[in-house]
């Protein structure tokens, strides 16, 4: 076994059955993801489209949503060229049915129109009728285990009030819009809407369009015939709102909107298995063609003797490929079995995957073996013609061994380019990944739990606080919006000298409690920090108490932080006009790595309106049985749940990468030393040492590997740097750039020290 790996022909069959494999097995992936993909949303009709919104904010900031303006239903029901107008309203609401409640169900008030657009049973199904729920299969089985038997019963959602059960359904698999219950939308919120009619700014919901003969929607000049100027506005309303429609075969692309329905995968996550995937395939083939090399060098003796005798090309192809019938039946199998076995896994990991049945499988199989075959027969088919192409072009005597060099110091370049390459991009992104956790809360979020304060103690945050604290120790200090929550409350603020008509100033705020600035390890800033003690704040005289960060002053022409508390400012947080008075003034904090276009800059101060609990604490459970603590880590990790995923497997692969390369390079070495077996048997005779040796064999692929491995490296940095992977939230300094040159640096000092490895071991047994 020992002398079969340490001969050139079988170290490479092992390690181009292995790059063959690898290659063919993510080739795999990609062909699932792709089927995957396009079946999703694939039964809908294509001329219809879902309305989406970018506001551009006076301040400079854009404000992207997959919903639009209530107000757009009047005026596009009354274009001819828009057959049905399809609209959605989706609450997150508790359900009560008899003593269990679901908390934070998925609750879609739709009208007709949008019940038949969306397609939601593929058994299909009619509006549902006022006062009537329909219940999908999967929420249903969280009732009872006889879904069927709920048909008639009652449920109480939230505040909306009772609704009987119509229906249970099985929705469409391949539908990326999964509702937990479907309500009439106008029994519930079309009352509210219609009385938003005129208002373009504030009231949104989910629109869909079907066009009439797949005509096209000048969307801009609906909004600028149709939205109304804000009278002393700096700004026109076509400056502000943008329309666009998205087809809605497309709604399972997350495009990072808080508001968006229908979000299955991630589009950067599946770009980047495409890339990455697509890499490893082309690594495989070239792993292959190096191994293919090797072995046919290894037979030019014989390549010679048959071209002495007459031999064709077509009849030394067919030897070859017959010669390596075996390696490709080994591979096939390995691929498929690989194959196989990973979807499983793959299929746990990317719920996407699930709707895959046997016929798409069977397909992928096919699929895989015919690139497979073809990639096998190209591949021996292309060494075969270059050898004897260039033995043509010797002397009979002479061997074309020197003269095929060119073929393994090609493969030598591109295996180093692309490992190099994925390698320096992968390390960047893993270490962002790991170091996003250190995003500046202020708190130890390794101890910090929450829980989502919902149902029957949403109005009683501080006393449930207050009950942990006084139970179990000071173990809470604050109830709080968590930092990694995807919402985000926008709220315009004037000062005492101006109307709020006349300057719009939208201002990022959330609700807190009292302590907010201590458990944030906020900065206070203002030398007369506090006008009324924090913890005693009183809320009867009509202001509102706020806490600002220093970015609040720039909104207003840059005043000084310590005047900030002494300016009167004014704002509506939707019971009219009211004064805002400012209390504290902290320092700036960040939450790019969560959310990069979030970073609060006005707290108020109101704990009945907060809607989470911050507790920091060992053990949390045991605290409030009734409340349900999440780990602050859990929660960052759901943001880049699909990217964490893909980063994994991509890990694994450069792994297997690097192995492969390396195997590589020991048969590549030992090619190189059985080339030139008769000038090293020279050059030892004539007292060459181990280093001559290792210099004459190895010093034109050092240049190789350093060149290839700088233009990977080069490659990657950009594909960083122009962002060419949309990896959302993700930003990469000069620290990502320098690890990820140094584990490049390390690989192609490995692979250095390896040559001489094996150089040594044959120079010594010679």
């Amino acid at each position: 076994m020992l002398k079969f790996l340490s001969s050139p022909k079988g170290l490479s069959s092992i390690t181009g059955v292995f790059s063959l494999s690898l290659g063919t097995i993510l080739l795999g992936v990609i062909i699932a993801f792709v089927f995957a993909d396009n079946r999703i949303n694939n039964g809908v009709a294509d001329n219809i489209y879902k309305i989406e919104t970018l506001f551009n904010l006076p301040n400079g900031e854009q404000v992207n949503s997959s919903q639009a303006p209530a107000a757009l239903i009047p005026a596009l029901s009354s274009l001819n060229d828009i057959k049905r107008l399809g609209i959605a309203h989706r609450e997150i609401i508790n359900v009560l049915h008899n003593t269990t409640e679901i908390k934070e169900a998925q609750v879609y008030a739709l009208n007709g129109a949008a019940f038949n657009m969306l397609s939601l049973s593929s058994n299909g199904i009619s509006a549902v009728e006022n006062n009537q729920v329909y219940l999908s299969h999967t929420f249903a089985r969280q009732l009872t285990n006889n879904p069927a038997s709920l048909i008639g019963q009652t449920l109480k959602l939230g505040q909306l009030g009772r609704f009987k059960i119509a229906q249970v359904l099985e929705l469409d698999k391949s539908l990326s819009i999964k509702p937990d219950l479907m309500i009439a939308f106008a029994s519930t919120f079309e009352p509210v809407i219609q009385s938003q009619y005129g208002n373009w700014y504030d009231t949104h919901v989910h629109l869909f369009v079907e066009l009439e003969n797949h005509t096209s929607l000048n969307l801009e000049q609906i909004v600028l015939e149709n939205a109304p100027q804000i009278p002393g506005a700096p700004f026109t309303p076509s400056s502000f709102i943008h329309l666009s429609k998205r087809p809605i075969s497309q709604l399972h692309y997350d495009l990072s909107l808080p508001d968006e329905l229908g979000t299955t995968f991630a589009k950067s996550s599946l770009y980047l298995i495409y890339g990455v995937c697509g890499f490893s395939f082309l690594l495989g083939c070239i792993g292959f063609l190096s191994a293919v090399s090797s072995i046919q060098i290894s037979h030019l003796e014989r390549i010679k003797t048959l071209l002495s005798i007459g031999g064709s090309y077509g009849q030394i192809a067919l030897s070859a490929l017959l010669d390596n019938k075996l390696s490709l039946l080994v591979a096939s199998v390995l691929s498929l079995s690989v194959f196989y076995f990973g979807m499983q896994f793959l299929s746990a990991e990317f719920p996407l995957l699930t709707i895959l049945g046997t016929t798409h499988m069977w397909l992928i199989s096919a699929c895989m073996l015919l690139l497979l075959v073809l990639t096998y027969i190209a591949i021996i088919s292309l060494v075969i013609r270059k050898i004897v192409i260039t033995q043509d072009n010797q002397a009979i005597s002479r061997s074309a061994g020197l003269s095929t060099m060119w073929m393994t110091q090609l493969t030598i370049v591109m295996q180093t380019l692309i490992t190099t390459m994925v390698m320096f991009v992968a390390v960047s992104v893993t270490y962002e990944l790991l170091s996003a956790k250190q995003a500046d809360y202020g708190y130890d979020i390794s101890r910090t739990h929450y829980a989502k304060l919902d149902g029957h103690n949403d109005r009683l945050p501080t006393r449930i606080r207050d009950n942990i604290n006084t139970n179990h120790g000071r173990v809470s200090e604050v109830s709080s919006w968590r930092p990694f929550d995807k919402s985000a409350n926008y709220i315009s603020v004037s000062t005492a000298q101006q109307k709020l008509d006349e300057q719009l100033t939208p201002v990022h705020y959330f609700f807190a409690g009292p302590s907010i600035a201590q458990v944030l390890a906020l900065e206070v800033l203002s030398s007369n920090q506090t006008t009324l003690a924090l913890n005693k704040i009183n809320h009867d005289d009509g202001k509102t108490r706020v806490i600002v960060t220093q970015a609040f002053s720039k909104l207003f022409d840059n005043i000084q932080v310590e005047q900030l508390i002494n300016h009167q400012f004014y704002a509506d947080f939707g019971a009219g006009l009211t004064d805002v008075e400012i209390v504290q003034v902290v320092s700036n904090f960040y939450l790019g790595k969560v959310k990069a276009d979030f970073d609060p800059i006005m707290i108020v101060l109101d704990d009945t309106k907060t809607n989470t609990l911050l507790v920091n604490h060992k053990r949390p459970t045991n605290l409030m049985p009734q409340l349900s603590l999440t780990p602050s880590e859990q929660a960052l990790d759901a943001e880049f749940s699909d990217l964490s995923k893909i980063v994994f497997y991509l890990l694994l692969v450069v792994i297997l990468n690097i192995v492969l390369i390396a195997m590589n390079t020991i048969a590549n070495s030992l090619v190189d030393v059985e080339r030139h077996s008769d000038s090293l048997h020279i050059m030892k005779q004539l007292g060459a040492d181990l280093t001559a040796t290792f210099s004459f064999i190895f010093k034109k692929n050092v240049y190789l590997y350093i060149t290839s491995s700088f233009v990977g490296i080069l490659l990657g940095y950009i594909t960083l740097y122009q962002q060419l992977i949309p990896l959302d939230h993700m930003q990469f300094s000069f620290y990502h750039y320098s690890l990820s040159l140094f584990v490049v640096a390390t690989l192609i000092a490995f692979i250095i020290s390896l040559n001489f490895g094996v150089i040594s071991k044959k120079y010594l047994s010679e």
